[in-house]
């Protein structure tokens, strides 16, 4: 009986190590790939940002360009319309 159960217990035991070897192997891969999906969702939020200040530093540097270009009369009528709406 004993020389049964032995080996039985003995199949369990490289059968368990080896589940246990994939479930750790599997639970690693998704690690990583989780934080490599991180990194480069922040490093894509990163680009953005930066592309958007460029743009409103454009166009804040626009903005400046009309107003020292314009006259008089017309930065009036601006200021107008700007504080009717």
């Amino acid at each position: 009986m004993i020389g049964l159960v032995t080996p039985l217990i003995a199949r369990l035991g490289r059968r368990a190590a080896l589940y246990g070897a994939l479930a750790l192997a599997i639970i690693s891969a998704l690690g990583i790939a989780m934080r490599q999906g991180r990194k480069a969702a922040e490093a894509s939020y990163a680009i953005r940002r930066a592309d958007a200040r460029i743009r409103s530093m454009q166009t804040a540097k626009e903005l400046r360009h009309d107003i020292q270009s314009s006259d008089r009369p017309k930065l009036e009528r601006r200021a107008d319309r700007w504080m009717r709406d």
